[in-house]
Parts: C-alpha cells; structure tokens; sequence
C-alpha cells in the first residue's frame, strides 16, 4: 500500500502545482483518489503509448497491485461515518461495445464505475441521466455536473468524478465565538471573514525554514483530518503560498506532514467558514501531464476496453464541494491542561493549502486552496 500511496500522492501534487500556478487568487477544491481512481479503470483498458502515458502520470510504474489499494480505499471510506461522499466513473458510449474480458476484470476493483450510456443517439438523455445518477449518489449535494451542450453525437467516452463533503469535525467550534475578522489577501488587502474559534488538544508542527505552520484537525469518527499548511508571512502581492508551492514535492509533503513529527498541543485555533465548490474538464491539465493519446481519435488505444475502433476520451469532468463549519461530535475539554500545558496560538486569517486525508492509508481524498471569500464563497 505504501507504493500505492506514494504514487496518489505524486499526481495530487502535481495537479495541485498546476491549479496554484494556472491561476494566484481563485478558490479551488479537488478530489485526487477520484481522477486516480478513474484514471486507473480506463488504464486497465489502454495499450501501447496510450497505456504508457497514463502510467506515467499515475506514476504507476513501480505500484504492483493498484487494484487491491483502490478496493480498500472504496471499501474504507463506504464505511465512514463522516458524511463524505465520493462518485467514481468513466462512461463509455454504447456503440462501443466494452469485451466480457474487460468488464469481467473490472467488477471486482470498480464494481460500479464502468457504465455503458447510449450518448451519441440520445444526448440530453444521456446528459440528465448521468446528472441524476451524481445527484441520487450525493444524497442531492450535487444537482449537475454535466451543463448544457457538454455532450455531443461525437461523445465516445467521459470520465467523471464527483466529491461532496461536509464537515464534521471531532471537536465542536462554539458558534456563540463565531465572529467576523480580516482575512488577510495579500499585504495591503483585507475582506471580512466569519472566524470561527476552537481551544483543543491538535497536531501542530512549525517548520521555521520554510516560515510554515503545519495543523491536523481530526473529523469525527478520527478516519479522516484536515491539514492546513499556512505560511506566516505575506510580502506585497505575493500572500506565502508561492514559496510554498515551489518547493512542494510528494518527498516534502510526506517530510513535512511526516505523522510522527506532528507535536499534539494544546491550540488557539481560529479558522474561517468556507464552502468551495469547483468543477473542471480537466482534457488541458491531463493533456500538459502528458495523457495525449487517450484523446486523440486516432491516437488513442483502448483495445483491452472494446474491439470497435476509434475509442478516445471526450471528456474529463471532476467536480468537488466541501463546506466547512462549526459543526462536531464532541466538545474539546482542556480545563485540566490550562496550567499544565502551553498553549499555541494558530490563527488562519491569510490564504492556506488544505488536505483531508484518510488516516488509516495516509490517502488523500481531497485537496485546495483557500485565498478568501470570493464568488465561489457562501456562508453555510
């Protein structure tokens, strides 16, 4: 598993590279297992410098049993109480008819992420029935994430992910304590925030080197935390994030986030509501990683999926929500530690990377950046 690990982690920081780099001041929220997931379904089905180019962006080449790690992971988070809700397919179009072989090797790993929709004849049909099938799987947290005039008759086939979470931390923020603060843009810019507080027993790490506190939130259930990277200091137009940003590598993260390492302290913690939603076609950032065949009419090989000819991916569409509030299973009780224990202060006031990850695998199931309230902002 731990190779297994490595490798979802690689692509998750080099999807999480381009995003911060493609745009400087945008909220943006991203499922990494979802595009590995799917991405590992339609490789199992590739052949030739089709199947080569999406090993490599997987970084799959020295993972024996990805099949096994994605089982345990689907497994793993059905069974979370947190309310998490992850939707996984690729959606290959009828006329392509997929072989007995390749359905056959798929049912075990991805028992439901294959799908054979009639696309080309039946379009809207198609595009609602693949909407209300995200929504019904979402408990209605996700009404469409195919718009209009996203499918077409020239539609063979669509991978598709879908991630909602809302948060239900281990320790309850007190709402009565929720109060509006700065949130810090850049230097010179400031917008009002609702702040919320907590004092609780938290992972905590400070890497002075890099001018970087490292914070470890557990969800309820402790099957999932959230990590906050917030750099402290903020230099005219630029907010930390980019030196951040710079010298990420899956080596660092795994360094920096190493669990052994993370002092558990007694935190200050005030951290701003938030709700993100993003969804992207991701053809142009899985065509820059070096996935190109998979989209080429003729360049494209999914021989091991359907003997027809002409088989390439359409579209790459992911889409991810999360909303961050106040809301816990417990109440954080610190009173006995006031005089025996320091407290450390962490206030998030300035822009931040965030990681939920899964803890028994160290998986990351979801993955952003929170600049401030923007467009994408509303209060839960």
């Amino acid at each position: 598993m731990e190779a297994f690990r490595l490798a979802n982690t690689s692509l998750a920081v080099d999807i999480l590279k381009m995003f911060c780099e493609k745009n400087k001041t945008d909220n943006f929220i991203f499922s990494p297992i979802c595009v590995s997931s799917t991405l590992a379904l339609a490789f199992k089905g590739a052949k030739g410098d089709t199947a080569t180019e999406i090993e490599k962006v997987l970084h799959f080449e020295k993972v024996n049993d990805y099949d096994f790690g994605f089982q345990t992971l689907t497994s793993d988070i059905s069974k979370m109480c947190s309310p998490l809700k992850v939707v996984k397919r690729v959606y290959v179009d009828s006329s392509y008819k997929c072989t007995k072989e390749f359905i056959n090797l798929t049912k075990k790993s991805y028992p439901s992420e294959l799908e054979s929709v009639d696309i080309k004849s039946r379009v809207e049909d198609a595009r609602l029935q693949v909407n209300t099938s995200v929504k019904d799987l979402t408990d209605g947290n996700m009404e469409t994430v195919l718009d209009e005039d996203s499918l077409n008759e020239n539609t063979n086939m669509i991978w598709l992910g879908a991630t909602y979470l809302r948060g239900r931390w281990l320790y309850k923020f007190n709402e009565s304590e929720t109060k509006e603060a700065k949130f810090h843009i850049n230097k010179t810019e400031t917008k009002p925030v609702q702040m919320m507080q907590q004092e609780a027993r938290l992972g905590f790490r400070s890497l002075k080197e890099l001018n970087l506190t490292i914070l470890e939130i557990p969800f309820a259930g402790k099957q999932m935390t959230m990590l906050i990277l917030l750099p402290k200091t903020t230099e005219d137009e630029n907010t930390g994030l980019e030196k951040l940003v710079k010298e990420l590598t899956c080596e660092n993260y795994n360094t920096w986030t190493n669990p052994s390492m993370m002092a558990n302290s007694k935190v200050k913690l005030s951290l701003p509501k938030f709700k993100i939603e993003s969804c992207y076609n991701l053809n142009d950032t899985l065509n820059s990683l070096g996935i190109k065949n998979a989209f080429n009419d003729e360049a494209a090989d999914f021989s091991g999926m359907s003997d027809s000819k002409g088989l390439s991916v359409s579209q790459a569409i992911f889409k991810a929500t999360i909303e961050i509030d106040e809301q816990g299973s417990e109440t954080p009780d610190v009173t006995k530690e006031r005089y025996l224990m320091p407290k450390t202060e962490c206030i998030a006031n300035s822009p931040f990377i965030f990681i939920v990850k899964h803890n028994k695998t160290q998986s990351i199931l979801l993955c952003g950046r929170y600049c401030g309230p923007s467009s994408d902002f509303t209060s839960p």
